[in-house]
């Protein structure tokens, strides 16, 4: 027998994860999620939440055991060490199940492409070993699973955006010129996989990024703007002392969009670009 109501087992609870799985909740969706850090969720436990305990380094026999549960199987877990750790460990069960199945990816994905748009025909080609690591990923979701695979911008929202940074003296513009890149707020995150499970289709892919791309210092100035604050001197990028992921998001450029998100599935974006995100994220004291 199935689940007897639309069930989400969500590997990873972590910023996106929650967003969503909050959502659904409300909506009446049963919750069925790992982290490593599962007392943390004691709250959404009292709620009817199962919150079982998963990392790359502590598997969990009892998981496989809750997946006749779902209805619906999301992952939110990057690779680790090259490696998809939710396969590692439970590749032969997935590939059973008969149900919906998404794999949240990047767009790291991509090529370094700085003139024209880059959209879901575009073929892949990582400039970095993180977006090599991706991409071995989606392939292996696609081979076991059949999964709809949804490749993610830089993402910002409520407690992840430059206002802490600015207040606190932190922020930095780094001086790249030509990089720039698009984001995408966690709301039309949340919103863009809703409608997609449920409208499914197995091995689509999907760019969940704003039709905006701008520099690094363009969204951190418009912030500081917002905030009445002077924006940071910009710091050149082979003087930011930067590590080495943090020197990787520079390594490529791109301009992305979709080319499903509206004609195929009439999805709006409640967030087109990075000021109408930023102007309500400081409107609501964000």
């Amino acid at each position: 027998m199935g689940p007897e109501k639309n069930t989400l087992f969500i590997f990873g609870l972590g910023y996106v994860g929650q967003h969503l799985a909050q959502q659904l909740f409300t909506a009446g969706w049963q919750i069925i999620g790992t982290s490593r850090t599962p007392e943390k969720f004691a709250q959404e436990a009292k709620q009817g939440w199962i919150i079982l305990p998963f990392s790359s380094d502590q598997t969990n026999s009892d998981i496989p055991g809750h997946f006749h549960q779902a209805s619906h199987i999301l992952s939110t877990i990057g690779p680790v060490d090259g490696h998809d750790p939710v396969l590692a460990a439970y590749a032969k069960e997935i590939e059973s199940f008969t149900g919906w199945t998404g794999y949240l990816s990047a767009t790291s994905v991509y090529p370094d492409q700085p003139q024209g748009w880059v959209d879901e025909t575009t073929e892949p080609d990582p400039a970095t070993e993180r977006g090599k690591a991706r991409l071995l990923a989606e392939q292996r979701w696609l081979e076991i699973a059949d999964a709809e695979i949804f490749r993610i911008a830089s993402i910002y929202g409520p407690g992840r955006n430059p206002f802490a940074a600015l207040r606190a003296g932190r922020a930095r513009i780094v001086d790249s010129p030509g990089h720039l890149f698009n984001r995408i707020h966690q709301t039309d995150i949340s919103q863009i996989l809703q409608t997609a499970m449920g409208r499914p289709q197995r091995r689509r892919i999907l760019n969940l990024a704003d039709m905006k791309p701008a520099s690094q210092g363009d969204v951190i100035s418009f912030a500081a703007g917002l905030a009445g604050l002077a924006p940071p001197e910009p710091v050149a990028f082979e003087d930011t002392g930067l590590s080495e992921m943090g020197r990787s998001f520079y390594v490529a450029r791109r301009m992305i969009r979709s080319a499903i998100l509206g004609p195929q599935l009439g999805y709006v974006f409640t967030y087109p670009d990075y000021r109408a995100g930023l102007s309500a994220l400081y409107k609501a004291g964000a």
